[in-house]
């Protein structure tokens, strides 16, 4: 069995037993590296917005560009609406991502796939 199938159909949401974008790369970063990541869910929106920008423009925190993208390197999405990055998921191999939404529960899907194709901005992977 593949690590990304433990994550594979967990709801979208705060409470327990459910995940966001951002709690779902934390999670996967706590149990496969090791890694604790950052909790931004106390900060407010202008400071989220702030960080999606740095981290699309490669602002040096932590987080340098990757390319070609590998497994467990962060994908940035921007929004259904085509605004900024608004949206994270972690990569499985480097044709495939974990992801989840409100539409959905956490999925797999490669990075051709219809809902993900065209929102992906850029890769990032985590400087050690």
């Amino acid at each position: 069995m593949s690590w990304e199938a433990a994550y594979v159909g967990r709801p979208f949401g705060p409470g327990p037993g459910e995940v966001t974008c951002w709690s779902l790369v934390r999670e996967v970063y706590r149990d496969r590296l090791g890694i604790t990541l950052p909790e931004y869910g106390e900060i407010d929106a202008h400071d989220l917005a702030r960080i999606a920008a740095a981290m699309e423009a490669g602002a040096d925190d932590g987080w340098a560009p990757a390319d070609p993208p590998r497994e467990l390197d962060v994908v940035l999405m921007r929004g259904w609406r085509g605004r900024g990055v608004v949206h994270v998921g972690v990569m499985v191999d480097d044709r495939r991502l974990l992801h989840v939404e409100e539409a959905s529960a956490t999925v797999v899907v490669p990075l051709t796939h219809r809902s993900v194709a065209r929102r992906i901005v850029g890769f990032r992977r985590l400087s050690q």
